[in-house]
């Protein structure tokens, strides 16, 4: 399957070309058979030390199931397959897996590691294997584009404006602060984070130069809407864990709270993502994936602008308010 951006070997992409094709005519029983094939396979290649072409199952076929267990409306029973299977407890000391599958923040927490987070010491060989090329991924790549592209959206408006007001969406351990000097004192800098740890970390690393927020995925929309206006919201992945009737009411909230001039920037990890089978399977059940269409469909007006990165992994939703800013 050739996606624009990837390049992927000339043996993986006929590998699954002849997948999607076969997967045309499967019934829910012969998809988890299959699935336990790949499943079964990716294990024995770990266990021989073959890391690569172990991770290539898990990256792209297993996604190629996981599309058509969806369809097939079977994806409980392929999640408990999964679940159940030996090679779960290598995903699980995988610490990007473990992450986002245990911490409150879930997912966006998780990307720590892709941003180059070291592995923990003690990691089993199976498991540093799997973060090994994890942290080669293109979807890997495609996180380290969002930082710096959240970074550059931060530069441009302190450029513009004297003092700009930021607020952060469920942005982890705010490393794009950390690509070249960042001055907080000319910044009036609020996040909202549900994990407690992290917190504590912004808390201790930053010494009350940033207003923080612990609040839970159900107490986001009532936590900062006393807080004013700002001149840039962004929300790296978040809306990735809720729901689009959610996510509809919640942009519209952040849109409410744009300054004159500002701009929301929202992330969404793509339906096309080369991890979405591992993420909904490993990972985090409940995740919500989405096309650019599906995207533009939550924001409410003409207003808004939809992109994607060159490695149709993540999709974004952009804003700009085009009122004029108060003096």
């Amino acid at each position: 399957m050739q996606r624009i951006g990837k390049s992927p070997s000339l043996t993986v992409d006929t590998s699954v070309q002849g997948l999607k094709h076969r997967l045309g005519t499967f019934t829910p029983d012969s998809l988890l058979f299959l699935a336990q094939g790949i499943l079964d396979h990716s294990a024995d290649l770990l266990d021989e030390g073959d890391g690569r072409h172990a991770f290539e199952l898990l990256e792209r076929e297993l996604s190629e199931v996981y599309d058509h267990a969806r369809r097939l409306r079977c994806l409980s029973r392929l999640r408990l397959a999964a679940r159940s299977h030996r090679i779960y407890r290598h995903c699980q000391d995988e610490p990007f897996t473990s992450y986002a599958s245990a911490k409150p923040g879930g997912y966006a927490v998780s990307l720590d590691f892709l941003n180059g987070g070291l592995m923990p010491l003690g990691t089993p060989k199976p498991a540093a294997m799997i973060f090994d090329h994890l942290t080669a991924s293109t979807f890997a790549l495609s996180v380290r584009l969002l930082k710096t592209l959240t970074r550059a959206y931060i530069e441009d408006v302190r450029t513009r404006r004297a003092r700009p007001r930021i607020l952060a969406l469920g942005a982890g351990h705010l490393r794009e602060l950390e690509d070249g000097p960042f001055d907080l004192s000319r910044v009036e800098f609020t996040v909202l984070e549900q994990d407690e740890a992290v917190c504590a970390f912004l808390g201790h690393k930053y010494q009350k130069q940033l207003t923080i927020i612990n609040a839970s995925l159900g107490e986001v929309e009532s936590s900062f809407r006393d807080r004013g206006s700002f001149d840039l919201i962004y929300a790296p992945l978040m809306f990735t864990l809720m729901s689009d009737e959610r996510a509809r009411r919640l942009l519209g909230i952040l849109k409410n709270q744009l300054a004159g001039g500002g701009k929301l920037i929202v992330g969404n990890v793509a339906a096309t993502a080369d991890l979405r089978g591992y993420l909904t399977l490993f990972a985090r059940k409940g995740l919500q994936f989405r096309c650019r269409p599906e995207l533009k469909a939550l924001a409410d007006g003409p207003k808004f602008d939809v992109y994607g990165d060159p490695f149709n992994n993540i999709n974004y939703l952009i804003l700009k308010n085009g009122l004029k800013s108060q003096p």
